[in-house]
């Protein structure tokens, strides 16, 4: 009998709490309930304790080429909704120009599930598999996969348990959902909301994220103030400024409060295209991954450069052009041309805003997405404030003449770049390397051999030709071949049959380099140490050979007494090594170039 219960007991424990262990790190698994209704939301948690000295890439890395973290789960009865990684931490290592992100210690891991429509009552086995690679701070090790499992059970009734470690994960933000998962399963649950991967997408979020939400909420005002150089608002200043300075009548506080509801009637555009954006979710970041989207967009801008160049022009409507005539309530004559400003600025956000209306369509939060744009058009209309507050100054101004049709060119050669540069991920990158480089140094020799207008104002020539010479600068700089610098001449070989016999036709002291495209100190060897011209001189006597262990390679590995990458060996012209002098990680150029002369002084 009490054997009886003692099984029973340990076979509970097991339901909830599954233990495994690895060279790097050890984990549990636990789930949330000791049982289930067909209607609950299944918790996983996975408490990954990672061992002294060792870290694991995060399950979003900062390289493509690193291994990253990550969790599958595969079950008969049980739909994975999400996986809800832990915030990683940022390191500088020796082996990195960078910081990296990775893991350590311990951290936990969560997963959710719905049970299916058909499931059934009774014991339902969960598969979860985890990959990772580990690293210490001078080698990284080949990436591991580890598989366990863990039984739920699903009945009428349940009870909660695990509860402390349950807490210790943030269920709101899942790193990525399963799309097996059915609309209906969906909305009978946690709304959950999947979190894009596209890097073109997600500049602005990474931004954010890396940087804070301050500096984020800076740098957006500041591209709000940017836009008002677009030509869509350019050929609205002159009415603003006649707007202002007819309604004043010389009270400037009355001409402050005026820009001020101007404004605020832009804030009001903007924040509505923002709010719009993360009601739609991530319906607009699809659309802008469509080719004919871009191309699209890439057409506008050369629209608009036609018109900058008088092959057609902006017109801006008649009511608003006789706004600035009628002698009405100036605080709601002022609000009412903010939200027209702000649709007619619509066609010119850029490149830019398209990214910040991306990331508020993913993050699907209708406050965040309002206050963004709110911050955004508040860095658009600030400059009405000032423009209100001084209109009757700036009526005294010279007035326009040719200089401002060579404003307008200006305004057309940028927008023809960044018609290129939106149209960019359509291209060839060969190609891409050429056409948009050339197209800022065309420009900036069109406005100085061809623009002849407005020469007569000094001033703006000037700065025009500044504008032009840096043109020629950057499009030249972008142009310029990258200098490939000399680096180690390395045979490649596969196996020890080639390596024994490279060591006794070459007859000459050896070095040889273990490692693989997952390796990031490899990486950094390649980069610093095997570019370095001293290492490179004195490796033209030597036998450079290298190993690629990207897949595994059991007889090379045992033979040299590799566990983790990056190794370099050295050895006489006989093949025996030099045990000393290897290397097991990242080493500067100085160090790499004195074992090298060690192993050619050696008899």
């Amino acid at each position: 009998m009490r054997r009886s219960i003692l099984t029973i007991l340990l076979l509970i424990f097991a339901v909830n709490i599954l233990a495994q262990e690895s060279e790097h790190l050890s984990y549990k698994i636990y789930s949330n309930r000791n049982s289930y209704s067909v209607k609950d939301t299944v918790k996983i948690a996975i408490k990954v304790k990672i061992n002294e000295k060792y870290h694991i890439n995060s399950y979003n890395p900062s390289d493509d080429s690193y291994i990253k973290t990550e969790v599958i789960s595969k079950s008969e009865n049980l739909n994975q909704i999400a996986v809800f990684y832990p915030q990683h931490k940022m390191y500088k290592f020796s082996f990195s120009d960078t910081e990296i992100p990775v893991y350590e210690g311990e951290i936990f891991i969560g997963l959710t599930f719905l049970p299916k429509e058909n499931a059934k009552e009774g014991e339902n086995i969960i598969q979860i598999e985890m990959t990772y690679q580990a690293c210490d701070n001078n080698a990284c090790y080949p990436p591991k996969t580890v598989k366990s499992e863990i039984k739920v059970n699903i009945s009428k009734t349940g009870s909660i348990a695990n509860n402390e470690i349950f807490e210790k994960i943030d269920f709101s933000k899942p790193a990525g959902t399963n799309n097996q998962v059915s609309d209906k399963e969906s909305s009978l649950k946690e709304n959950v909301r999947q979190e894009g991967q596209n890097p073109d997408e997600m500049k602005v979020s990474n931004f954010i994220e890396e940087r804070g939400l301050l500096l984020g909420i800076l740098i957006i005002f500041i591209w709000g103030l940017a836009l008002n150089l677009t030509p869509c608002i350019y050929p609205l200043i002159p009415i603003t400024i006649s707007y202002f300075g007819a309604q004043s009548s010389g009270n400037k506080l009355q001409s402050i409060l005026m820009g001020v509801f101007y404004a605020v009637g832009m804030a009001v555009t903007y924040s509505l295209m923002g709010l719009i954006a993360a009601l739609t979710g991530s319906m607009l970041g699809t659309a802008l991954q469509n080719p004919i989207v871009v191309i699209f967009i890439a057409a506008i801008f050369l629209a608009l450069a036609s018109s900058m160049f008088g092959l057609w022009e902006i017109r801006v409507p008649q009511s608003l052009a006789l706004a600035g005539n009628k002698n009405r309530s100036g605080y709601f004559g002022s609000l009412m041309m903010g939200l027209l400003v702000g649709f007619i600025a619509a066609p010119c956000i850029g490149p830019i805003v398209l990214s910040l209306l991306v990331y508020v369509g993913k993050l699907g939060n209708p406050f965040t997405g309002f206050f963004l744009f709110f911050i955004l058009s508040l860095g658009l209309g600030v400059p009405y404030i000032f423009l209100a507050a001084f209109s009757s100054s700036i009526s005294k101004l010279p007035r326009s003449g040719e200089w401002m049709i060579s404003v307008k060119i200006i305004f057309g050669l940028v927008l023809i770049v960044m018609a290129i540069n939106t149209l960019g991920p359509l291209m060839p990158e060969s190609v891409y390397n050429i056409v948009f480089p050339l197209s800022i140094l065309l420009s900036g020799v069109y406005l100085i051999i061809f623009d002849n207008k407005g020469l007569n104002a000094k001033v703006y020539t000037k700065v025009k030709y500044i504008i032009a010479i840096l043109g020629i600068a950057a499009g030249t700089w972008l142009l310029k071949p990258e200098s490939h610098s000399a680096e180690v001449a390395w045979t490649n070989l596969t196996s020890l049959q080639q390596i024994e016999s490279s060591v006794k036709n070459e007859n000459k002291p050896v070095v040889i380099d273990f490692y693989a495209d997952w390796c990031a100190q490899c990486k950094e060897l390649d980069k610093y140490t095997y570019t370095d011209e001293k290492v490179v001189e004195l490796s033209k006597n030597l036998n450079n050979i290298k190993i690629d262990l990207t897949k595994e390679n059991p007889d090379i590995t045992a033979k040299y007494g590799i566990k983790g990458l990056p190794v370099v060996i050295f050895m006489k012209p006989n093949g025996e090594e030099i045990k000393e002098l290897r290397v097991t990680g990242f080493l500067e150029p100085e160090e790499f170039s004195k074992r090298i002369e060690k192993l050619l002084n050696e008899k």
